[in-house]
């Protein structure tokens, strides 16, 4: 019981203070690595999913364009996501564009542009430029079925 007043009177009296910010700084720690995580994108003749941080989904036979970007429009708000160094990807809304979901690290460029028949824009990309086209490339002729 000694050692415990001994480490009490060390401490001043502020374990809980100290276990309250010990807690914190993991908590922090644990919500910014999953944050920088890389979504999952998959392309598939019927459909366009995001998994991740955000997740979205839409069938092929609802987009109405893809385009490929060499360079990702100004973003001039964020309104619902995850805005840390390059990584964006939540709500946006973006120059020329207006409301848009994006998925992009700003360092890879390019990126896809999607549109969908509802008016909605997505924009994505991944950290390897052959992959980002080959899902640009893939989406494409999905789309092209319908």
């Amino acid at each position: 019981m000694q050692s415990m007043e001994l480490f009490q009177t060390m401490c001043g009296g502020n374990i809980g203070y100290i276990a309250g910010v010990l807690l914190m700084v993991a908590g922090l720690t644990l919500i910014i690595v999953f944050s920088l995580r890389p979504n999952r994108i998959t392309v598939t003749r019927d459909s366009l999913t995001i998994s991740g941080n955000y997740d979205y989904s839409v069938k092929s036979e609802d987009i109405q364009s893809v385009e490929l970007l060499d360079k990702l429009p100004g973003i001039t708000l964020k309104r619902n996501g995850i805005g840390w160094l390059n990584i964006k990807t939540g709500h946006f809304t973006v120059k020329g564009i207006g409301k848009c979901r994006l998925y992009v690290n700003k360092k890879y460029p390019p990126f896809v542009h999607v549109v969908t028949t509802g008016g909605e824009h997505v924009i994505f990309n991944t950290k390897d430029t052959v992959k980002t086209k080959a899902l640009f490339e893939t989406l494409m002729s999905s789309i092209q079925d319908f």
